[in-house]
């Protein structure tokens, strides 16, 4: 496939993208694909509390909303909004929400900002949503900022197109999946951006890396390209693009040998709910005698490491936390 086929219908994805994004609840920002769905009777069949098991890591995350975590809280009261493992309270859930937000938790903000947009569970208010959004993004919360590239860029001006851009390049080195994705194939196609084979294969790498399927599909399509163009170059004698392109499609190609190992919480002799997992790391980060958290190295775009970041797969309390900074 020729990187040249992407620049024909290449702002037609990002305007698919842009409403796909806009449907969903904002924590549930897509890994592995930009489709995904509102939170609704369909993902209620994936809830992470199958039975009991969970009630003591419901428990703890109680606790830790009690000492004041706030993370702690939104995922509790997203618990209550959809009935994960407690008796639904949407009441109890948004006040919850609105508390968190209040003290200008990340998360909180940005589920606020798009339930007020789509009208979930709140009554729809745009100037509310926008207001909750703003406030996501000062707090340079990555899905806040795709969010708001994918907005401007539905404008379709030169001023919002450009500012769009920036912001998807924060959102990016800020660690958000769906946003380096972007960014990847907007560099390839060279529209939005500025075309940049190096910096797309980058992003591409460091996607693979993190298994991001999407990425690694990309990156064994882009490898097939680069092997034609150097195929091309050795005709012509250009020893110099030659040596670029097969660099390039090394560095690929060794994103894509790379073995990812999961190791599932029941290995240790914990219950392997994904809500456990949630509850040990906030327990983990969480001090509890300061009411404060521990000072951490975030793992983004400019940091030397990799995390593993949540897919599709995933349901939307996991996706919440997928951003490196909670």
């Amino acid at each position: 496939m020729s990187i040249a086929s992407y620049k024909k219908n290449i702002f037609t994805a990002a305007v698919v993208a842009v409403a796909a994004m806009l449907a969903l609840p904002a924590w549930a920002s897509p890994n592995s694909s930009q489709e995904n769905a509102t939170l609704s009777e369909s993902e209620s069949a994936q809830l992470l509390c199958e039975n009991d098991s969970c009630k003591p890591h419901i428990m703890m995350l109680h606790r830790q909303a009690r000492w004041g975590d706030l993370h702690s809280l939104a995922i509790v009261a997203m618990l209550y909004l959809t009935g994960d493992g407690v008796e639904k309270d949407i009441d109890r859930g948004l006040e919850y929400m609105k508390i968190s937000a209040k003290y200008d938790n990340e998360i909180a903000l940005f589920a606020l900002a798009t339930w007020y947009r789509n009208g979930q569970w709140v009554e729809k208010d745009e100037a509310q949503a926008n207001e909750y959004l703003q406030k996501a993004i000062a707090k340079e919360y990555p899905p806040a900022q795709y969010q708001m590239a994918l907005q401007l860029f539905t404008r379709n001006t030169e001023e919002s197109n450009q500012e769009g851009s920036q912001m998807l390049e924060l959102a990016a080195r800020r660690g958000s999946a769906p946003a380096m994705f972007l960014l990847a194939r907007l560099k390839l196609a060279g529209e939005l951006v500025e075309y940049d084979l190096p910096g797309a294969a980058t992003l591409l790498r460091r996607l693979s890396i993190n298994g991001h399927d999407e990425a690694r599909a990309l990156s064994r399509q882009l490898i097939a390209e680069l092997d034609r163009r150097n195929l091309q170059n050795t005709e012509q004698a250009d020893t110099h693009a030659e040596d670029t392109y097969a660099k390039l499609a090394e560095e690929l190609e060794s994103s894509l040998d790379i073995e990812r190992i999961q190791i599932t919480g029941s290995a240790w002799g914990r219950s392997d709910s994904a809500l456990a997992g949630i509850a040990f790391q906030n327990d983990r980060t969480f001090n509890r005698g300061g009411l404060g958290r521990i000072r951490t190295q975030a793992c983004n775009f400019e940091s030397n490491c990799a995390s593993v970041r949540p897919s599709s797969r995933h349901s939307g309390i996991i996706d919440m936390l997928s951003d490196p900074e909670q």
